[in-house]
């Protein structure tokens, strides 16, 4: 079993004065031991927290994406670039645990699941060991217009969490270049680029934070892994992607990892996150990966029933979503009813009508 004593902790990020200290009190209690790394912005008020050392890093800033009625979503991949790279420039401890400063641990797992999964090809083997992570949002595909078409998504490898050897992070994250802002941001807005079909559609950028990742480290390791932006994906490319992901990644949900954010009350239950949760790395799907890609003979231990029809598991998904958002402490009264009266008896209805024809082509077939 890993000691605590042997791992470095960066908590990257803005201070929240709500989640920070939960943030930290956690690790205080299932890694006593561990070296406490704050990596923060320049005035940031830290006197009531608990860290071993801090890094007051001069903000790069941050790029709107997108506005939605009175939501502004913010590009902050500079910003956790450079405090987790600030950071692992002082690390000398074996292992590194990387977090977001509102996270919460709620035991060790991580921990356990960092000795498994461990067979691997020669393919695209980058780390001395597989790096271990979330799967919100590691992505597989995405849906990316209404009619529920959904394409496979390279590289985007979740950066909520990251926990591994010391090195292998770095080998990662380290000589990753910060991007220039705002044309990053703003990249499928430009007229040279504006006739390509982003699978983000309304976000803008040249790559998602988390792809932007994945792709970067790979492409300056293995010069076959070239892409010229977001849009530039094929059946190949995925080929790689898939590979580079299940050989160098252990990829977790809530149960497994038992680290959930306040902001996402559904990281404790992805599949409250409704429909996209077939999209991601989950837990079934990493299994299944795991096995036609590294170890032929794995026993796969979670079961998938609503994979067996896709649109069988949408409707079903779709369901969990609507029920969370009826139970969710924070939802409002009339959402409530919409979720009740509506969103739940439509959903509802869609699942009984695709249990039926899943049912009919059973019998058919």
């Amino acid at each position: 079993m890993i000691s605590s004593k042997d791992i470095s902790v960066i908590v990257q990020g803005a201070v929240n004065n709500k989640e920070t200290p939960k943030c930290i009190e956690s690790i205080r209690k299932y890694l006593p031991d561990a070296e406490i790394i704050l990596s923060t912005w320049e005035g940031t008020d830290t006197s009531n927290l608990d860290f071993d050392s801090v890094i007051y890093n001069k903000d790069p800033g941050t790029v709107l994406i997108e506005e939605y009625k009175s939501n502004k979503i913010y590009n902050n991949m500079n910003r956790q670039l450079l405090s987790t790279q600030s950071a692992l420039k002082t690390i000398n401890r074996l292992y590194t645990f990387k977090l977001r400063s509102d996270l919460i641990l709620t035991g060790t797992q991580i921990l356990e699941y960092f000795n498994k999964f461990q067979d691997r090809i020669d393919d695209y083997k980058l780390f001395d060991r597989k790096i271990v992570t979330s799967t919100l949002f590691t992505r597989y595909n995405i849906k990316c217009n209404k009619k529920r078409d959904r394409v496979l998504i390279p590289f985007h490898i979740s950066d909520w969490w990251f926990f591994g050897l010391t090195k292998d992070l770095k080998t990662y994250l380290s000589d990753t270049e910060l991007v220039k802002e705002p044309e990053f941001t703003n990249y499928f807005n430009n007229i040279e680029n504006i006739h390509k079909n982003t699978p983000y559609v309304t976000a803008k950028f040249k790559f998602a934070p988390e792809q932007y990742f994945g792709y970067e480290c790979f492409s300056r390791n293995f010069p076959d892994i070239r892409m010229e932006d977001a849009a530039d994906y094929n059946d190949e490319i995925n080929r790689k992607s898939q590979i580079c992901i299940v050989n160098n990644f252990i990829i977790l949900e809530y149960k497994q990892s038992g680290i959930y954010l306040n902001k996402y009350l559904y990281s404790k239950n992805e599949k409250f996150s409704g429909d996209q949760y077939i999209g991601l790395y989950n837990f079934y799907r990493y299994e299944n990966e795991y096995k036609r890609i590294c170890c032929p003979n794995y026993v796969i231990t979670t079961k998938g029933n609503m994979y067996k029809s896709e649109d069988f598991g949408y409707a079903l998904l779709r369901v969990y979503k609507h029920v969370f958002i009826l139970v969710a402490p924070n939802t409002k009264f009339f959402k409530r009813l919409e979720q009740l009266f509506i969103g739940i008896p439509i959903s509802l209805i869609s699942l009984f009508a695709k249990y039926i024809f899943s049912t009919k082509r059973k019998k058919e077939q």
